[in-house]
């Protein structure tokens, strides 16, 4: 998107991993409908790409993370890159489901996007998570917007595109730590986020007994496709660091 002033509304509309296979050419998924998720949460994993917060991909790892499976509401599975091989699509990476510093990163996304804007523009935008697909549904639902949110178990899909991992579980850091333009979007404390976490899921009845990702987790933004391209990147560097919703649209 070029120009910031048609995305922002205070208008809401409502909302109507498996390993990598072999480095091959972007084609039509043949693996839509290959059944049902079945695969342990956070399994053995290679170490994160070593990529800068802003460093784009290579053609080789968005090759690479086409072909990574990531798993729907109903449990199937899907190739990543069908999500964006045929438009511009804006992927944003949350932490975990239980995150509520995430949580309010996607309320300020409800708040600032103007939704039919977006539509209009032929610009998709993604969520993706690393928990348990049994969780999509009730969490999509207590942000009420018209986007798919999809899974990533294994966190293979993280790793490699350079997103790391934080020694802080809880999400509040030292000052020094932590720039003065970030975390704007952040409107919780950790016990009033933690109220909100509890109060959100019991509205959307979010099952507790449900794994919702490595809380050590970091997460990012970028704007995939059409194709093997990346036109932007940005990669957490702690638990408050999500990049602005307004900056990634306007890269799109």
């Amino acid at each position: 998107m070029s120009s910031r002033g048609h995305l922002h509304s205070h208008t809401h509309v409502s909302s109507r991993n498996a390993p990598s296979g072999s480095a091959r050419p972007l084609s039509p998924s043949t693996a839509s409908h290959a059944g049902r998720e079945n695969i342990p949460l956070r399994a053995q994993h290679p170490e994160s790409t070593q990529l800068n917060v802003s460093t784009l991909p290579s053609r080789a790892h968005l090759n690479e993370a086409a072909h990574m499976l990531v798993v729907q509401e109903n449990g199937l599975r899907v190739p990543f890159g069908d999500l964006w091989k045929a438009q511009r699509t804006v992927v944003i990476f949350i932490r975990h489901f239980w995150c509520a510093l995430c949580q309010d990163y996607l309320q300020s996304i409800k708040k600032e996007v103007d939704h039919a804007a977006l539509y209009r523009s032929g610009i998709r935008l993604i969520f993706v998570g690393c928990g348990s697909h049994a969780l999509l549904k009730s969490y999509r639902h207590i942000f009420d917007m018209p986007y798919q949110m999809y899974t990533d178990p294994t966190a293979r899909l993280y790793d490699l595109l350079g997103m790391t991992r934080t020694h802080r579980a809880a999400g509040h850091l030292h000052a020094d730590t932590v720039s003065s333009d970030e975390g704007k979007y952040v409107k919780h404390g950790p016990v009033s986020g933690l109220a909100m976490v509890v109060r959100n899921a019991l509205k959307v009845v979010m099952p507790p007994w449900e794994k919702g990702g490595d809380v050590t987790q970091l997460g990012g933004e970028f704007v995939l496709g059409p194709g093997l391209t990346c036109a932007y990147a940005h990669r957490m560097r702690n638990t408050r660091s999500h990049a602005p919703i307004l900056d990634v649209l306007a890269a799109a």
